[in-house]
């Protein structure tokens, strides 16, 4: 609650424009009043925010870059992301976004993004609604659900230039938000000049540590550059699980978010230094159990490329029908390290044993009505291929998924 109140205070303190004694704040001309925090992370937050005239509720996403230069076009590839996806019944969308100034520290900058707000939350919701109530997701609901998702992906994996849902103008749209980006990093870099021009004056210590680019900053619509119209410009989301999987308000869509650590695809790893760029990248973006074995041990002269997401969507449905990620459940059971059990591909089905032959029913922790079906199984285990090459592309695994829904009994028959 003190952090909630702190980060109310900063945000008041900032660009935004505010009224007295009411936690209320403007984006562009528009008014809305902080409701609560939704959740944070690293150096964001995300509140619930209600739109003054409309009524409408809304998240509001908040992202501080205290670094300065290049940080501001990291959060705003995000924003990026969104404006060249849209519209997209899956994929969320941005609904505005201002850069503001940090007033106590004018050469670091915070990004305010607007987002829609889903009352029923994400998957990972429903995952520990399940485990506390100790139900499970009805089969077909769920794989249509999943579908949802694959077809998510398959808007980033086939991306046609100049062909995306939003045609032409979703290009340009996104362009011009990576140039304002690019001046307010060119601002702050500015700025943060002039201090150290200051500092050097007093005799302070010359810093010449200054960062080093992003690796995946400002080409989210640059890497299309030199791509005919039509062509496809792939691009790999990186960080799929239930926490970043929103379910729309009538319970059927799944909506895909959190677009920060989206990256063009394929990525081919040409030096041992761009290896530990991919490599620590990733666990900085890419959540631990859900990340996919290449990348957590980055190979010169690889290739990173969507097989990424097929690893992550396998992990997500697994997590799905029993409650965590398989290398979570199994490095529970094992004691063992999760990345080793990653990499070894070390995972099975609670009512598996050794080489994935079946347990006895009624074996410690398992029940009559925890049966998976087989062709659910089935997707689980070609997503789960620790070879990328041996994982179905996204259009394939959508025809799997059609399959494996038509076979399926309608729920609760």
């Amino acid at each position: 609650m003190a952090q909630y109140v702190m980060d109310i205070l900063y945000t008041l303190t900032n660009c935004m424009s505010c009224f007295p004694g009411s936690p209320n704040l403007k984006i562009n001309s528009r008014s809305f009043k902080i409701q609560r925090l939704l959740g944070e992370g690293g150096f964001s937050y995300v509140y619930l925010v209600r739109d003054t005239s409309s009524d409408i509720l809304y998240a509001l996403k908040k992202i501080r870059c205290p670094f300065g230069e290049e940080s501001v076009a990291h959060a705003m590839k995000e924003v990026e992301a969104y404006a060249l996806f849209t519209p997209n019944r899956n994929i969320i969308h941005s609904v505005d976004y201002c850069v503001a100034v940090d007033r106590s520290d004018p050469g670091a900058k915070t990004v305010y993004i607007l987002l829609p707000y889903y009352r029923r939350g994400n998957l990972q919701d429903m995952i520990n609604a399940n485990l506390v109530n100790h139900t499970k997701f009805p089969e077909r609901q769920l794989m249509v659900l999943f579908l949802g998702v694959c077809r998510a992906l398959q808007a980033m994996h086939n991306f046609k230039v100049g062909g995306g849902p939003g045609g032409p103008n979703s290009v340009k749209k996104a362009k011009k938000i990576r140039g304002e980006a690019a001046r307010a990093d060119y601002d702050a870099q500015e700025e943060a000049g002039q201090r150290r021009g200051r500092n050097n004056a007093r005799g302070g210590e010359d810093s010449d540590n200054e960062q080093q680019e992003p690796l995946m900053d400002g080409e989210v619509t640059m890497s299309q550059e030199g791509i005919a119209p039509g062509g496809i410009r792939a691009y790999a989301h990186r960080d799929i699980k239930p926490g970043n999987i929103m379910i729309d308000d009538d319970g059927e869509q799944p909506i895909l978010m959190d677009l920060g650590s989206l990256a063009p695809s394929p990525t081919p790893i040409t030096s041992r230094s761009l290896a530990i760029a991919v490599q620590d990248q990733a666990a900085e973006h890419s959540t631990m159990p859900y990340r996919a074995p290449e990348l957590f041990d980055v190979k010169t002269d690889s290739i990173i490329d969507t097989n990424v997401d097929i690893w992550s969507l396998g992990c997500t449905l697994y997590a799905c029908l029993v409650g965590k990620s398989p290398f979570e459940m199994r490095s529970d059971e094992t004691g063992g390290s999760l990345s080793m059990c990653v990499l070894g591909g070390d995972w099975r089905f609670p009512d598996e044993g050794a080489g994935g032959k079946k347990k006895a029913v009624n074996q410690p922790g398992q029940s009559e009505d925890s049966e998976i079906s087989e062709g659910i199984r089935h997707v689980v285990r070609r997503c789960l291929a620790v070879e990328p090459a041996q994982r179905p592309n996204v259009d394939e695994l959508i025809q799997i998924v059609e399959r494996v829904i038509d076979e399926l009994p309608t729920d609760g028959l």
